[in-house]
């Protein structure tokens, strides 16, 4: 497949990018975080490439990714739920990230750098404008509240389309890390959650422009990517 075999090390860790056959351990990481050791595996699967962070132990992160042109975009995991029309005449060149999930287990802290750090260098590699994907909370006791001031601006906010939607309210917990990272490079969120009552989560599509990212946080990046 077009766009696998791109691999980084960092100290213990390695991020190797793979087809579904290379997959197995993400596969069943995911199980482990999502299921609760159940099968994760979906029709979205197949035809993707799978970011993989491994230590000598085993894998301790994965996510996986799709580039995508406008078409395509109408046809991904996250058009489920959203209504994507606007997104997809913005950014007519994309990676959709999903599944993203680190092994509880892990404490070393590269492993979500290098996670953003792959990433980065998916979006130089393939030209990419935007990475998108949805952003899980539990569904209880969420913190959508937080999220008020982050909503993507009109011209290409998600619509709209799941049967069961939440606005953004509810109490203040803390936002998972990932998304906190995201944010801080500039992403933008849906001006709803959307119910998942197959994982038992509530999540917003949230989305980064590239051209978005601010400077100071770019150098950051780049550095993260001469470092890897």
């Amino acid at each position: 497949m077009e766009g696998t075999g791109m691999e980084i090390d960092a100290g213990r860790l390695r991020a190797r990018v793979t087809d579904l056959a290379g997959a197995e351990g993400a596969l069943d990481l995911r199980g482990r975080v999502f299921r609760g050791g159940g099968c994760d595996r979906d029709a979205f699967d197949s035809g993707a490439r799978h970011l993989v962070i491994e230590d000598p132990e085993g894998v301790v992160g994965c996510a996986r990714l799709e580039v995508q042109r406008e078409a395509d975009i109408q046809k991904g995991y996250t058009a489920q739920f959203y209504d994507l029309t606007a997104f997809a005449a913005a950014f007519r060149r994309v990676v959709e990230v999903g599944r993203i999930c680190l092994d509880p287990r892990c404490a070393d802290p590269d492993a979500p750098r290098l996670l953003l750090a792959t990433l980065a260098r998916l979006v130089v590699r393939e030209r990419a404008l935007a990475l998108y994907g949805c952003a899980s909370f539990p569904l209880e006791g969420t913190g959508l509240s937080r999220l008020t001031g982050q909503t993507a601006p009109e011209t290409w906010a998600p619509g709209r389309k799941a049967p069961e939607t939440r606005d953004l309210t509810g109490p203040a917990t803390p936002l998972p890390p990932l998304l906190r990272s995201y944010l801080s490079l500039g992403a933008r969120v849906s001006d709803h959650g959307v119910v998942d009552r197959d994982l038992g989560t509530v999540h917003v599509c949230t989305a980064l422009p590239i051209a978005d990212i601010p400077p100071r946080r770019a150098k950051l990046l780049r550095g993260m990517l001469a470092a890897a």
